[in-house]
């Protein structure tokens, strides 16, 4: 049940086991479908499982595999293509994509994944100039690489890779994994029903320099304890601060309350933390809930003061309803209150990069400050090769306290949710996903997007950038989406 993910492939090799396992007991039910997928599984995690003890079974092949003694590499080669055609637009990317991980000793292993990619069409992106990923546009490339040590006491992760802390099924409020992702040294261990991670993470940011060689240090140092005191009840604490310039011990030590360490240094950073819950007592059910602090004020009113941004999300998902087999139903619900995420460092002369983000983008979720966000999804797994899904989301984002550069006014102290103009958008998207055959499959959908009050992407940018735009209210518009996308590995 940890909330805390990516999972290893050693974790979800694990789970497969623990699911078979159930299954042979007689324990739990898995209809042919579920069985078919489950298979599938297996063929994916075969060298895992057999170093956890299962019998041999039939793998997949790789462009690349090879074993001798405790060492393992496999290399895995992909191409994508995507297309989106709408009426005002028509825009193809190629991916081609590289996978190779493997083991050096039996507790050293490796991985990595690099992709390049070319887009055709659609408009520059606004952040081209001030974010490097798009230094080479419209090429562009990434790559996730790391190394871990591991042995009975954890393991330590060196590299640059994902983060999701915390529930959430459409987005995360604590820590969630941005793209691109950044550098980290991750530690991972679990003592009796605790599971405990801490990490040291090295952020980037578009603060304005003069010299584009003049780049801000960055640091995120955060730290989450998740405990299981039942079966079906996992609760989570964390803590994430974000500081720059010089490295802090007091931050870098695992187990130091964050708040405790601030209350030492000074306020040299953005100090967060989180709490969730997550409860599978219901069969076929899973609850979940979250609660973050930007800052925290006990004696004043979080709905009204202006220093006391928080952020929420609720969710359930349920299996198999109104028992239809292979079918799940999602309902979630988030809300992000006006200046969460941001930090005066900002704007301060000069700036110091402080604020709860990865070049421009949020470190909690996704719709940004002042903003919530409706999402409800249907997915029906038809067979083995065949899913469908139908979602609805609506997504609302207010103009004042809604900018990722932007501070309350010294000497404002009220605050309002979705103050200011408020854009509306309203996303009807119904999809399908086909495997061709194995490891080519093919996903097409169909959006409507109907948008009140659209802003252009201008409105995002820092406001010391001559390029951006105030707020203005009246642009309605209707936008009818394809999307196709084919993908092969091997």
């Amino acid at each position: 049940m940890s909330e805390s993910k990516p999972y290893s492939r050693g974790k979800v090799s694990e789970m497969i086991m623990y699911v078979s396992q159930l299954l042979e007991n007689g324990k739990i039910h898995l209809t042919d479908v579920d069985m078919d997928l489950l298979e599938e599984m297996k063929k994916e995690f075969a060298q895992e499982l057999t170093e956890l003890g299962q019998k041999e079974t039939q793998r997949y092949k790789h462009t690349l595999d090879w074993t001798s003694g405790n060492k393992i590499f496999t290399f895995v080669l992909g191409f994508t293509q995507d297309g989106s055609f709408s009426k005002s637009d028509k825009i193809h990317t190629s991916t081609l994509n590289t996978m190779f991980y493997g083991d050096i000793s039996k507790n050293v292993s490796f991985y990595n994944y690099s992709k390049a990619s070319y887009e055709i069409g659609g408009e520059k992106p606004i952040w081209v100039g001030l974010d490097p990923r798009y230094i080479r546009y419209p090429w562009r490339g990434l790559s996730d690489s790391y190394i871990i040590f591991g042995g009975s006491w954890g393991d330590i992760q060196i590299g640059k890779d994902t983060v999701l802390w915390g529930p959430g099924y459409h987005g995360v409020i604590g820590l969630a994994g941005v793209d691109p992702t950044f550098d980290m040294i991750r530690f991972r261990t679990r003592v009796w029903k605790l599971n405990f991670t801490n990490l040291l993470g090295f952020l980037r940011d578009d603060l304005n320099k003069k010299y584009q060689s003049d780049v801000p240090k960055k640091y995120l140092s955060a730290h989450r304890f998740e405990i299981t005191p039942y079966p079906g009840v996992c609760i989570a604490w964390q803590e994430a601060y974000v500081y720059a310039e010089n490295l802090q011990i007091e931050l870098l030590n695992p187990i130091m309350p964050y708040q405790m360490a601030e209350d030492y240094l000074g306020d040299i950073g953005n100090n967060t933390m989180e709490g969730d819950i997550v409860i599978t007592l219901i069969p076929n059910m899973k609850l979940y809930s979250a609660l973050f602090l930007d800052d925290f004020h006990p004696d004043k009113n979080p709905f009204k003061y202006s220093g006391f941004p928080w952020a929420i999300l609720g969710g359930i998902i349920i299996a198999d309803p109104f028992r239809i087999n292979n079918t799940d139903v999602i309902l979630e619900y988030a809300r992000v209150e006006p200046w969460t995420y941001t930090h005066k460092g900002t704007v301060q002369n000069p700036p110091i990069p402080t604020a709860y983000k990865h070049f421009e983008v949020p470190l909690g979720h996704w719709i940004g400050p002042n903003s919530d966000d409706l999402f409800a999804q249907l997915d029906w797994q038809i067979n083995k090769n065949l899913s469908g899904h139908a979602s609805y989301d609506r997504i609302r984002h207010g103009e004042i306290g809604g900018n990722m550069y932007d501070v309350a006014d010294y000497g404002r102290e009220e605050k309002r949710f979705l103050e200011g103009i408020v854009e509306v958008k309203n996303i009807f998207d119904i999809g399908l996903k086909y495997m061709i055959f194995n490891r080519f499959e093919m996903n097409v959908s169909y959006k409507q997007i109907r948008t009140k009050n659209k802003q252009n992407e201008e409105t995002k940018l820092p406001k010391y950038d001559k390029r951006w735009q105030s707020w203005k209210p009246g642009w309605n518009i209707i936008i009818n989406e394809l999307d196709i996308k084919l993908s092969f590995r091997y």
